[in-house]
């Protein structure tokens, strides 16, 4: 089951996942942060920026060798910073060399991960505001995929510390096509897409699929079996 979106579509989503973050962010600016409580809205924006800054400085180095480092304008707003990621990214060659940890060490996998950095912040942000709203449903079916692709089998792989939970997590979406089945084998995170029995399950929207599997609550999620497993996968990602 393949819902990666084109790069032109994840670089839509980062503007305007953006551009709603900056906004929820300047209308409360002090607001902590309930996922992230060491940061208050303005401290999220910094983290952003900093992740903004990062993705473009493996972009335009065109050096896979290792990670490069940013050199940020401090004088850049953030919305001409959000501006600049969007052009940089989406002028770049996809194909071309580019550091990150996972492998695929290519341009183009900056826009999908960016677009997904932004998008769960993005609703961090607006909670923070009191002004959620969900994350696009084939962007977080997406997001599913990515987080256990990048998030999870990839960290480990790089060397990451992951126990992954005694117990398997059936994930069923209703507002589309979208089935995943999480087991622990061994110490391995075996990923499927499939309808099957797991020792805990949750069914709903995409985004809320997403959001709890990044630790930010089950949302209007119905869910089946072990509650103590579920809240375990739930605190998994990094």
């Amino acid at each position: 089951m393949d819902h990666q979106l084109t790069n032109d579509a994840y670089l839509a989503h980062l503007a305007a996942d953006g551009r709603s973050l900056i906004t929820a962010v300047e209308a409360a600016p002090g607001s902590q942060v309930a996922a992230c409580p060491e940061w208050t809205n303005t401290g999220l924006a910094e983290h952003l920026a900093t992740v903004w800054n990062f993705a473009m400085a493996q972009v335009e180095s065109g050096d896979a060798s290792g990670p490069q480092r940013p050199s940020p304008d401090p004088d850049e707003s953030m919305s001409d910073l959000l501006d600049r990621t969007v052009a940089t990214l989406g002028g770049a060659d996809h194909d071309a060399p580019a550091w990150n940890w996972v492998g695929d060490l290519r341009a183009g996998w900056w826009c999908r991960r960016m677009a997904h950095e932004t998008s769960v912040h993005r609703w961090d942000a607006q909670e923070a505001a009191e002004t959620t709203e969900p994350i696009d449903a084939d962007l977080a079916t997406d997001g599913i995929t990515e987080l256990i692709e990048v998030g999870l089998v990839s960290r480990m792989r790089s060397g990451g510390s992951i126990e992954y939970p005694d117990g398997s997590l059936h994930l069923h979406r209703t507002d589309g096509e979208g089935e995943w089945l999480l087991s622990n084998v061994e110490g391995e995170l075996v990923a499927t897409f499939e309808h099957a029995k797991g020792d805990a399950a949750a069914r709903g929207t995409a985004s809320d699929l997403l959001l709890c599997l990044w630790g930010r609550g089950r949302g209007s999620l119905e869910t089946f079996g072990d509650e103590a497993l579920l809240d375990a996968w739930s605190s998994v990602a990094p």
